[in-house]
């Protein structure tokens, strides 16, 4: 297609040195409540009784053993989870779970539209990260499949500590209202790295790599 050369060209800032994309539709579920860890550990395969801070990346299976969701959930809190999954499977997840849901004290809210969702991967990302951050992003302080808050360009900002692409990076997610403002002191950041913006063409490439 004529956009084969462009997405070459994202896909190469990825492997190379370090790209930036907005992911902001995917979808985002806080789950909370004194019975939202038992709740997933109900629903999810994988065990979700983490420490608060670490992320968990897992399936929800059918009654066939066929997976029905694949999504992240990072542990806030002792009683506080946030789930992310793709754009297309937010209403199916968000019903799943209200299906599945046997408690009043569990509380299952849809956040999208709160928070956006930069995703900052590439072998140069933690660099581009460390300028526009007072926070300590070291592999010791934010570990693979951690989720911290820390603040970029002032702004308060979940960071989990997870890549679709083989690289280093992270999902970074501000407030929606802070979105532009991480994003443009990301892309400025970025300039000494060759940053470059990049699409969900350029996933699906690096994801089949």
């Amino acid at each position: 297609p004529g956009f084969r050369d462009v997405v070459g060209e994202e896909h190469r800032a990825v492997r190379e040195r370090v790209a930036l994309f907005d992911l902001s539709s995917f979808g985002k579920i806080d789950v909370s409540g004194k019975n939202a860890l038992p709740f997933l550990q109900r629903i999810a395969a994988n065990d979700v009784d983490r420490a608060p801070g670490r992320l968990i990346y897992t399936q929800f299976l059918n009654e066939r053993g066929g997976i029905q969701s694949d999504v992240t959930i990072a542990r806030l809190d002792d009683d506080r989870f946030r789930i992310v999954t793709g754009t297309a499977s937010l209403s199916v997840d968000m019903g799943w779970l209200r299906l599945h849901q046997d408690r009043d004290d569990v509380v299952i809210e849809d956040v999208t539209r709160r928070y956006a969702a930069l995703s900052l991967w590439g072998p140069n990302a933690r660099d581009v990260l460390a300028q526009v951050s007072d926070d300590d992003v070291s592999n010791a302080a934010l570990p693979y499949f951690s989720s911290r808050t820390i603040h970029v360009a002032g702004r308060p900002v979940l960071a989990n500590r997870v890549s679709y692409v083989g690289e280093l990076g992270w999902e970074l997610y501000p407030a929606a209202d802070d979105a532009v403002a991480v994003w443009d002191a990301l892309l400025g950041a970025g300039s000494t790295f060759e940053l470059r913006p990049a699409g969900y063409n350029a996933i699906d490439s690096l994801r089949l790599e």
